[in-house]
């Protein structure tokens, strides 16, 4: 074939001849732009997980497990109850300083927990709701698994109709723990001893020292 006319040679020659033949203008491959709206009117790719305003940390919920293991461990402990000859020989001093302490120590980190997300918050609020909401769960039960732990070994310290069996304690307890965090106090359930009143106290000091000073922070932000 005539080369001088711009066509390729007969084959063999350096590429297959699938490829077919060079353009002619290299630059029509080089100035060629795909055709794309206008990028003022796409909407963005990123999609938002978590709100823009919000830095998810989620070390914060380390906080809540004191009282969540502290539930878990006060009702498996509930169910041995008839074994009491080792708390009886020590008159159940060191048991209720344990039970105490330990409620107060996760009540407190619970307090923190709190005051520090509502703290590091900002605008909107709205994202509170679950894990302030946690929060009182995870110490509603706990103080309910603290109250039916106490009963079981020390029935007298609760005065009032909790029940005779498991099932119907762990409910009457879980109401005591309702009623007590949201200072309702109906007086069908009363405490009987030092313990159980220290127990209770702490409950109710929990809810007025944290609730209280999360909503003053939620107002100084606002």
């Amino acid at each position: 074939m005539d080369q001088s006319k711009g066509q390729l040679p007969p084959y063999p020659y350096p590429y297959p001849p699938y490829f077919g033949t060079y353009p002619l203008s290299p630059s029509f491959i080089q100035g060629y732009k795909p055709p794309v709206p206008n990028a003022n009117n796409c909407a963005s790719l990123q999609v938002q997980i978590f709100p823009s305003n919000q830095d998810v940390d989620l070390k914060y919920w380390i906080s809540l497990s004191p009282a969540l293991l502290g539930a878990a461990g006060a009702f498996f402990l509930s169910l041995f109850s008839g074994n009491n000859h080792s708390i009886e020989r020590f008159e159940g001093t060191l048991f209720k300083l344990t039970l105490v302490g330990y409620a107060i120590g996760a009540t407190v980190s619970v307090s923190f927990y709190i005051s520090h997300i509502i703290t590091n918050s900002k605008t909107p609020h709205d994202h509170l709701l679950y894990p302030v909401v946690g929060a009182l769960v995870s110490i509603i039960l706990l103080f309910a698994a603290d109250y039916l732990l106490l009963y079981r070994f020390f029935p007298s310290s609760f005065k009032g109709d909790v029940g005779d069996d498991l099932c119907n304690q762990l409910f009457s307890f879980l109401y005591l723990s309702t009623t007590t965090i949201a200072t309702a106090g109906l007086g069908d359930i009363l405490p009987a001893n030092v313990t159980a009143r220290a127990l209770i106290a702490t409950e109710i000091s929990f809810y007025l020292f944290t609730m209280a000073t999360g909503i003053q922070l939620l107002l100084v932000q606002h």
